[in-house]
């Protein structure tokens, strides 16, 4: 479509488009914000350089899309109870969403958008890979297609936060910081969605189950359910549908989280990387 109010490129990858001539710190008008979500729809990640956003700022701008949630495993900043810190110390190895995943697919409500603001970063690495899932769905077999459409699955936030999970253990949430916690019960406890989820604005289905959130499909094992997740989570990194994105300080992503997988990479050791990260309210998937 053509865009009156905004610039876009749309040649940075199989997925996304960088916007520019917006000062996103500054309120906007309801043209401007019409245009940025209908490009935020059809190209399903935006990237915006070059901006200076306070937290309430990056709160500010969100809350234009819908009701900004919180997350349940980092605890907010002072100057907004919307905006969490990601940070990975210099010193440190492990990294935060350092896998395919869409954000908090364990929850009965997941967020339907991610804001992700570059405080700093490393002068080498720290790139973000995004992954189409509604493309790389439609180039499933129209069989396979059918049957997952057929399936659902167990999502819970234990695989990674629970007493057994990922980001468990002295090491591993020193790591983390000291805004990792959460509840304990939440972190064990289990939602169920389909595995392919049907988006509520646009109606295109996505890839939605993935290896560290989705526990199993209902009714199958773990084993059989993990040969299902690392056949699609191979399918839709292909190169094809996947966007390496080079991050530089001042830069705000927003994707849409109900068909966009992402990956942060860890490879920065001896770096620090600083993030602020804001969600807004989704839908039940359906």
């Amino acid at each position: 479509m053509t865009y009156k109010h905004i610039k876009l490129d749309a040649s940075i990858g199989a997925v996304g488009a960088e916007v520019t001539d917006v000062d996103l710190s500054q309120p906007l008008p309801k043209a401007t914000i019409s245009e940025i979500r209908s490009a935020w729809l059809e190209h399903h990640i935006l990237f915006f350089r070059d901006q200076k956003l306070s937290p309430q700022a990056q709160a500010n701008f969100a809350a234009n899309f819908g009701d900004l949630d919180k997350y349940p495993f980092m605890q907010a900043l002072k100057e907004s109870p919307h905006v969490i810190p990601i940070i990975k110390e210099a010193d440190a190895k492990m990294n935060f969403g350092g896998d395919w995943h869409t954000d908090t697919s364990y929850q009965l409500v997941p967020p339907k958008a991610t804001l992700l603001y570059a405080v700093e970063v490393p002068e080498i690495g720290g790139d973000t890979l995004f992954a189409d899932a509604t493309a790389a769905y439609a180039h499933l077999s129209p069989a396979l297609r059918e049957m997952l459409e057929q399936q659902t699955g167990v999502y819970s936030p234990k695989l990674v936060h629970g007493a057994k999970g990922d980001y468990k253990g002295s090491e591993a949430e020193k790591n983390l910081g000291a805004a990792y916690g959460g509840d304990a019960a939440f972190a064990e406890s289990e939602v169920e969605h389909p595995l392919i989820r049907t988006h509520a604005e646009t109606g295109n289905k996505s890839i939605y189950c993935s290896i560290p959130h989705t526990v199993n499909i209902k009714g199958w094992t773990r084993q059989e359910s993990l040969a299902i997740f690392k056949f699609l989570t191979q399918h839709f990194t292909q190169e094809q549908y996947v966007t390496r994105f080079h991050w530089t300080q001042g830069t705000l992503a927003m994707w849409d989280n109900r068909c966009i997988f992402h990956n942060a990479l860890n490879d920065y050791p001896g770096l620090r990387r600083h993030m602020h990260r804001v969600i807004v309210k989704g839908e039940r998937p359906a």
